[in-house]
């Protein structure tokens, strides 16, 4: 089985856990703790895939979570069944928060690519990427209008996401986007336990766009692009999202695993973007 595969598909009786924990009444910080105490013991045995497809594999700072958890605006805080105000107002602003983030990561690694695809066998995709990173921006935008606050601006990016002569860009895109439409498949489920069907919409509208960048980039690696029915929901939790970025060696504020560089979100600049259409949600 192949790196990604483990990824995706060990874990399961931790994963089981966890989707019996997120039907429950049981509150976010005790199913945190549970789930970090299952996954820590497969992860001394070996079992790297459970401990990403688990919730408590984030290494964010304290603080940043402190953000996350914050309380949501009225418009996002309304009581649901099975689920507290302040708990669904709390998962739903971490969630903003984080998709945000993963947005202004997206957005500085494809302005860094585009900005060097000249003379690379990216050249050939370049409208592509500009298209995509204007659908990005567009994606942060409407978040920070949601009320996120992203944790940070300021990313460790490895440097096996470029490769000599940009050859692993696709294969990055591939992951990234794999990990983005999983992460707004969890969006989607969460907003709608809390019956907020606006946000839910959003997120789905957000998913569909970055389903077609995957589709596209394994198109570009000279894969098969429509490879499955349906999308991958291997992870279940919005800190599993961040702790698989973690994983393949991407810093969050901080240095990474990975030999890399410091990179700072901005807005991309007009040679880095090109026209697209519906840039706000419906």
């Amino acid at each position: 089985m192949s790196d990604p595969e483990r990824v995706w598909k060990s874990g399961e009786d931790v994963q089981l856990l966890e989707n019996a924990l997120a039907d429950s009444s049981v509150s976010l910080d005790t199913r945190k703790a549970l789930l970090k105490r299952a996954s820590t013991g497969l992860f001394a045995a070996g079992g790297i895939g459970a401990l990403l497809a688990a919730c408590g594999g984030s290494s964010m700072s304290s603080s940043s979570r402190a953000t996350a958890a914050a309380p949501a605006t009225t418009s996002m805080s309304t009581s649901t069944a099975g689920m507290s105000s302040s708990s669904a107002g709390a998962q739903i602003q971490e969630i903003v928060d984080t998709a945000a983030t993963a947005e202004a990561l997206a957005v500085t690694y494809l302005s860094a690519v585009i900005k060097q695809a000249p003379g690379t066998p990216v050249a050939r995709f370049v409208d592509v990427l500009k298209a995509a990173n204007a659908e990005e921006y567009d994606h942060f935008k409407a978040l920070i209008k949601l009320g996120a606050k992203p944790i940070t601006r300021k990313f460790w990016a490895p440097d096996a996401f470029f490769g000599p002569n940009l050859s692993g860009v696709f294969p990055t895109l591939e992951v990234a986007e794999t990990l983005f439409v999983n992460a707004y498949l969890i969006a989607i489920t969460t907003f709608a336990k809390a019956g907020k069907a606006s946000l839910a919409r959003y997120a789905s509208e957000i998913s569909g766009v970055e389903a077609q960048h995957l589709a596209l980039a394994r198109y570009a690696g000279n894969k098969l692009p429509n490879d499955v029915g349906f999308t991958d929901y291997s992870i279940t939790s919005i800190d599993g999202i961040v702790a698989a970025l973690e994983h393949v060696g991407v810093g969050f504020g901080k240095q990474g695993t990975a030999p890399g560089k410091f990179v700072s979100f901005a807005p991309p600049p007009p040679d880095a973007v090109t026209h697209v259409g519906h840039t706000t949600p419906a």
